[in-house]
């Protein structure tokens, strides 16, 4: 995949957590870490109490840049 910033080349990767990995609106660090306790919020990957989470990620070494898609629903890697 290029990078839609510099046009360089990306590489996949993962990004893990040993928690639920959630996108959260506006730029305030939540009180609650879960998703659930915020109205807006995207859960990219639940957590499994055996595996933690994790999402795939496109990395720009170029540009320092992570793209994830979760789109498609492959962002749960816990499958």
């Amino acid at each position: 995949m290029q990078c839609p910033y510099c046009v360089k080349e990306m590489e996949i990767g993962l990004i893990r957590s040993p928690h639920e990995v959630s996108w959260f609106p506006g730029t305030k660090k939540p009180v609650f870490a879960r998703a659930k306790f915020h109205d807006g919020s995207v859960v990219l990957s639940t957590l499994s109490h055996f595996n933690g989470s994790a999402v795939a990620a496109w990395l720009c070494r170029g540009c320092e840049k992570v793209i994830i898609d979760f789109s498609d629903g492959a962002c749960d890697m816990n499958g």
